[in-house]
């Protein structure tokens, strides 16, 4: 069992980026429309685009579940590797129709009473990495130079 986890776990991964790259692609341009792409193909664009965005969130609390509390419950349940290759099953083969329902239910009410605090915090990281950007886009030898 230690080597099926992750293998599911790369087909999972593997298998979202082909979805998202599939669904960022701008939708086909319709000869009735001038051109411009049909509104259904817009709607059925953005409803899968929601569905990848339930796909990834879930995807990363799933990780960041295994990365802190995996250990520990290892311990404790029976069969965890084998119960944790279902779960990674389901989310394989149900991929949005699975992930949706997690995302509506169980993330979004978690999150929503943080949401301010998570803007201010991803502002932040946002504003000092691009300081850090800058910081390294500098020239070393200007400095230098400007130093003497």
């Amino acid at each position: 069992m230690p080597l099926i986890v992750p293998i599911l776990r790369v087909a999972y991964v593997f298998s979202n980026v082909f979805e998202t790259f599939k669904t960022l692609r701008p939708p086909p341009p319709s000869a009735r429309n001038g051109g411009q792409p049909s509104v259904r193909a817009l709607s059925q664009r953005k409803r899968a685009m929601k569905g990848c965005m339930a796909v990834w969130l879930c995807w990363c609390c799933f990780t960041i579940y295994e990365r802190t509390l995996d250990g520990i419950i290892r311990v404790f349940i029976p069969f965890y590797d084998e119960i944790k290759s279902l779960v990674i099953l389901f989310f394989l083969f149900s991929r949005a129709r699975g992930a949706e329902p997690i995302f509506l239910h169980v993330l979004r009410p978690a999150i929503k009473p943080y949401t301010s605090t998570l803007d201010m915090f991803l502002e932040a990281g946002a504003m000092i990495g691009d300081f850090i950007l800058l910081a390294a886009s500098i020239p070393v030898h200007f400095v230098v130079a400007r130093w003497h």
